[in-house]
């Protein structure tokens, strides 16, 4: 009747959270084409509008021609004042529980014949502290090109603000102008939350969850008793990008004798492959595994898991203990109890008797 063993002991705790992680690329971008809306090139990855402080853009026409197309006049700077009160702002949110590396920001900028004499950066990865980049501005467009270094822009799972200032303008109706300012990075979803194997008698019952994919099509998951060669046991369909939560199973309904090593593989719609860690199963002999599944079971038959348990005899019997007259038909580790005419409604008793125990299990029919 199949594999003569039970699950002794399962391992299923997580070896390793993550075997390698899985890094997708990010450009944030402002184009000023008559709206201080942001573009994000990764679901992952949101960014804000353009927002100003202390200034404000022109009243008539503030989007005229500019580095690319169309820029943003921006005007009201202060005469007398340099310091943090004015400012051009947009910023970077990672969704769910994704996290972003920001490897560069870049934009273009110029000024009219009134407007600021010098222009300097900061962002919130040390809360607007320090300049991280300056220059002087001129009736030319000019590119700034910022590296950003630092651990604070790096794998952060909050937001990360930019700030650009300008001051010393000749007249407060003097403007700066603005064009295409971009921000370069990665995003990180922390994939794997868990990678679990529980007994189910005879089989072995994975389980993971996840909580952000990105691009994922297929998880596939992979047997090993030596982790070396391993077997396909089964595919199951991803989310594909995701910055919720997401739960799902596997049975393994033919474990081997000894040690059983799961391999979980994310593969993604480009065909990368990433392989995390295996978890390990013990299967070895053990006493007879007997149940009934599903419970409440059918009116015409009652499925069981028999493993381990060759002779075994079945007998259905009713409240009043009055038998069912069936048959028994086996297959590997499982058998059907099947009645001769359908069964009513309502409680049943399964007696089941193998060479080491007998077993009564109550079971309900619909």
């Amino acid at each position: 009747m199949g594999k003569q063993y039970t699950v002794a002991v399962l391992l299923g705790l997580l070896i390793g959270q993550m075997a390698m992680a899985q890094t997708a690329p990010f450009t944030g971008a402002w184009s000023f084409e008559g709206n201080d809306n942001g573009s994000s090139s990764n679901p992952l990855i949101a960014v804000s509008s353009v927002s100003y402080t202390g200034v404000n853009k022109i009243a008539i026409n503030p989007y005229t021609s500019g580095y690319v197309n169309l820029g943003v006049n921006i005007q009201n700077w202060s005469t007398s004042l340099c310091n943090q009160t004015e400012y051009v702002q947009f910023s970077v949110q990672p969704q769910g529980t994704a996290h972003v590396t920001l490897a560069s920001l870049s934009f273009a900028f110029s000024r009219s014949a009134q407007g600021p004499q010098q222009i300097y950066v900061r962002s919130s990865a040390d809360g607007f502290a320090s300049d991280i980049y300056t220059n002087t501005t001129s009736t030319s467009y000019q590119t700034a090109s910022i590296t950003l270094n630092g651990a604070n822009f790096i794998n952060q799972s909050s937001a990360i603000t930019f700030r650009i200032y300008a001051c010393q303008p000749a007249a407060g109706g003097g403007t700066l102008k603005l064009d295409e300012i971009q921000i370069n990075g990665s995003s990180l979803p922390v994939t794997l939350l868990s990678f679990t194997a529980k007994s189910d008698g005879d089989r072995v019952q994975l389980a993971w969850a996840t909580t952000s994919e990105y691009n994922a099509d297929t998880f596939v998951v992979e047997r090993s008793s030596d982790l070396g060669e391993y077997k396909l046991i089964g595919q199951v369909a991803a989310k594909g990008t995701t910055s919720e939560r997401q739960s799902y199973s596997l049975i393994d309904s033919d474990p081997l004798p000894g040690i059983n090593y799961y391999r979980l593989k994310q593969v993604d719609f480009d065909g990368t492959i990433h392989v995390y860690k295996p978890i390990s199963a013990i299967i070895q002999v053990s006493e007879p595994v007997i149940s009934v599944f599903p419970n409440p079971a059918n009116p015409d038959r009652i499925h069981l898991r028999l493993w381990n348990a060759d002779g075994a005899t079945v007998r259905l019997v009713t409240r009043t203990g009055q038998a069912i007259a069936g048959r028994l038909e086996y297959q590997s580790g499982e058998a059907d109890f099947i009645v001769e005419r359908p069964l009513s409604a309502g409680l049943y008793w399964l007696d089941i008797q193998t060479n080491s125990q007998r077993k009564v299990i109550q079971v309900m029919v619909r």
